[in-house]
């Protein structure tokens, strides 16, 4: 008797967190039960995506583990790093998107607001998309975990141009530095649950590496003069 096998269960969407290096994207794909590197080095630069299937709210999902959008310096590597994300978000079927940021002192970074601005600026399709706000001091989570400080943030998006029409607006996820092993238990169980708690939709994003590069490095130009 011949048996069959039952192929896999095809995942329900993509997860994908987008932001800058080191703001803790693959700490945060481990606590939803992926394996991907995460922890220091020297070396700057992720050649590329990867990707796991997890099983995430008891369905099958899959995780993207981007570079952050400066990995490597130069104009050239931002450039190739935008049209990966542009190309893995508009490969998705059903999406789940998320920015990570790494605020100092509940400011935000220039780069930050850099790839905030150019992937809010071009996104035309797109589901709700959360923020996840990380390695913050835990005496400084009460001060950025409140309707004040979302609002703040959205204002400087919108004072500068940006539609923050796809940008949950009333619910970030406000995370205290981890240690190097990664998040407890009852972090990981809140980091799936605020994720589970969106609806995966489509995603049609363009001209991330044309219309809006020289934004981005102009904003690093910046940072390293």
């Amino acid at each position: 008797m011949t048996q069959t096998v039952q192929a896999p269960e095809a995942p329900i969407c993509s997860v994908v967190l987008m932001g800058n290096p080191g703001a803790g994207k693959s700490a945060l794909l481990n606590a939803l039960g992926g394996s991907f590197y995460s922890g220091f080095s020297f070396i700057v630069g992720n050649p590329g995506s990867s990707a796991e299937i997890v099983t995430l709210g008891g369905k099958p999902v899959e995780l993207i583990d981007l570079p952050g959008i400066s990995d490597a310096g130069g104009g050239g590597a931002i450039s190739s790093n935008l049209k990966l994300l542009q190309d893995t978000l508009n490969a998705c079927n059903q999406a789940l998107l998320f920015f990570v940021i790494k605020p100092n002192n509940g400011r935000i970074a220039a780069e930050d607001f850099a790839v905030l601005k150019t992937l809010l600026t071009n996104l035309t399709k797109s589901p709700r998309i959360g923020l996840f706000v990380t390695q913050v001091r835990k005496d400084h989570i009460p001060l950025l975990d409140t309707e004040k400080y979302r609002t703040d943030v959205l204002k400087m998006l919108q004072d500068n141009g940006v539609d923050t029409i796809y940008l949950e607006r009333n619910r970030w996820s406000i995370l205290k530095s981890h240690e190097a092993e990664g998040f407890s238990d009852d972090e990981r169980e809140a980091i799936r649950t605020y994720v589970c708690s969106f609806v995966p939709a489509k995603v049609k994003v363009g001209n991330l590496f044309e219309r809006i590069f020289n934004i981005i490095l102009d904003f690093f130009k910046k940072i390293i003069g």
